[in-house]
Formats: structure tokens, sequence, C-alpha cells
């Protein structure tokens, strides 16, 4: 019996019957086309955008400085100056983001994977368990992870990377601190996007997730992730 399989037997529900459509998804900026232009300027006012309650949303600040993560409209703006960590948790009034994806969502319904599982088999378990609340898995839509993941590798931008002669090559747009942690407690924001791969997403990914670690106040972008037992699922529930 696959991961998948057993995932979808032992993830246990709080809340069903969720009627959903679109969650008033907003990305901003474009991932691809930044990357082919160079273009890092900003493109949205940070502190204009998010309102005080309910928002969510992911993406990277103006020039690549660092990462953005908003959880129910709380702020981690974490800049790779300072390495991983440490982050600013109140948006600068003249602050902006390169690339945002955000989303308003009011009411979350929350479900318990009770099997260890794989990033391939993870991903599996979110779009079956969507499909199963009454999302339409072929539009974007948000969602979060709460527990002990087992494995998390993350980054936090941090600025043009010289190195950088154009997509394709070996080196990324912007330099990165990475890290890799076991058994770490995080919150985990993010957005599905069915059929707008490279938008607010990477290319050939249908995924942007960032990791919160609050107690040391890290916001940062997840680029590899497995679970530990009894993760908690959240899946938004459209009014």
């Amino acid at each position: 019996m696959s991961q998948f399989i057993i995932a979808a037997m032992l993830v246990s529900s709080i809340c069903m019957n969720v009627n959903a459509e679109d969650f008033d998804i907003k990305n901003y900026g474009h991932f691809t086309k930044m990357v082919h232009m160079k273009d890092t300027e900003g493109v949205v006012n940070l502190k204009q955008l998010i309102s005080p309650v309910n928002s969510y949303a992911v993406g990277a600040i103006q020039q690549g400085l660092g990462e953005i993560t908003i959880i129910n409209s709380k702020v981690w703006l974490d800049y790779g100056s300072d390495g991983v960590g440490n982050a600013l948790n109140l948006i600068p009034s003249e602050e902006q983001a390169v690339l945002l994806v955000t989303s308003q969502v009011k009411v979350w319904e929350s479900a318990v994977i009770h099997h260890a599982l794989s990033k391939e088999y993870l991903f599996k378990a979110i779009i079956e368990k969507a499909r199963e609340s009454g999302i339409n898995v072929e539009k974007p839509f948000p969602f979060q992870l709460e527990g002990n993941f087992n494995k998390l590798l993350i980054h936090v931008i941090n600025g043009k990377n010289s190195k950088f002669n154009g997509h394709g090559g070996n080196s990324k747009l912007y330099n990165q601190i990475k890290e890799e942690r076991e058994n770490q407690v995080a919150t985990i924001v993010g957005f599905y996007s069915a059929h707008n791969q490279g938008v607010y997403t990477h290319k050939g990914e249908s995924w942007h997730m960032h990791a919160v670690i609050k107690g040391e106040n890290i916001g940062a972008h997840v680029d590899g992730i497995s679970t530990n037992k009894n993760i908690t699922l959240k899946l938004p529930v459209q009014n």
C-alpha cells in the first residue's frame, strides 16, 4: 500500500463540508519574467496591501533583499543581510514586494495527517483532502501546515547574485542563505497553483511555501519538506 493511500486513510477531519471557489487570491509580479528580465524592482507597496485581519501571503522583498511571510496579518520580513531569522514583524511604510501572492481567509477547516510523509506524498495528500473538502483543485488555493517536521530545507534571499548570467544557468538570480532543519516545529503557509506555474511559483513548480519558526523569528522559503506523524493541515472555508 502506497504512502499516499495510507495518508488518505489516516487523515481525520475536524470540520467538513467546505464550499470553496477562489479565496480572493491575488498575485503581484511574475517570477519567470523577473528572472528573464533581471528586474528586481518592487511592484506593490506592502503596507497599503496587507489588511489588518485575515491576510495570508508569501513573496520576496524588493531587490531580493529577503522573504515575505504573512499569517493572519502577522508579519515576518526576513532580510537576508543578517542571516536566517531575526525577522522584522512590522512593515516599513515604503517597503515593496518584487513578488507576492495573497489571500483573504476568515475561516479554516483543520484535519490531521496521521502518517509521516515525504514531500511528494504530502502534496498528494493535500490535493486529495482539498478535493474531498469541496475545493476546486483546478484553481489556486492557500493552505497551512502545523506541527513537527521531519526535515525542512529553507532559504532566505540576500540581494542580487552578481554571478547570475540569465535563466538556465547554474546560478540563481538572488543570493540564498540556506539551512536544513530536522524535527523542527513550524507553521507553513503555502499556495497551490494548479495551472499557473512560473507566476508566483518557481518555473515548473505548483507550490510556493514559507515556514515560520516562531522561537527564532524566522520566515523563510521552503525548498524541501517531509513530515513526522500528526501534522495539522488547514484548508480555507469560503463564506
